[in-house]
């Protein structure tokens, strides 16, 4: 399979290298960033009410077990964030609408979509 060579291509080439059907649908996280409290609970707000599954939230940015600090972890934390959750086939032009679609109801409030993943069980 061939996929662009940009970010969302990059993981689907690297979920189809795992073995990862990319036919059938599966749970995908797509992320907005945040630039604060209020901003997360306004977004999450306006994404629900287009009946997105989304939930914000706080990362106070714990390191995983044996994870060195780094500078660009100390950039990133904290941060707010809203989380939509989508059960989709991971279809690269599929994910590029809802990225763009996330950013049109979210940029007006200062959020800006922030990639997206797979989870795999």
């Amino acid at each position: 399979m061939e996929f662009p060579n940009d970010d969302d291509g990059g993981l689907l080439q690297m979920l189809h290298e795992h073995g990862i059907d990319l036919t059938a649908p599966m749970d995908l996280e797509f992320g907005v960033h945040c630039p604060d409290e209020a901003t997360a609970l306004q977004i999450e707000a306006v994404l629900q009410a287009a009946d997105y599954k989304a939930h914000a939230l706080y990362d106070e940015g714990d390191l995983e077990e044996g994870e060195a600090m780094t500078a660009e972890n100390e950039e990133s934390w904290p941060f707010w964030a809203v989380v939509v959750f989508i059960n989709m086939v991971p279809e690269y032009h599929e994910i590029q609408r809802i990225q763009a679609h996330l950013n049109e109801l979210a940029g007006p409030l200062g959020g800006k979509s922030d990639g997206w993943g797979a989870v795999i069980e």
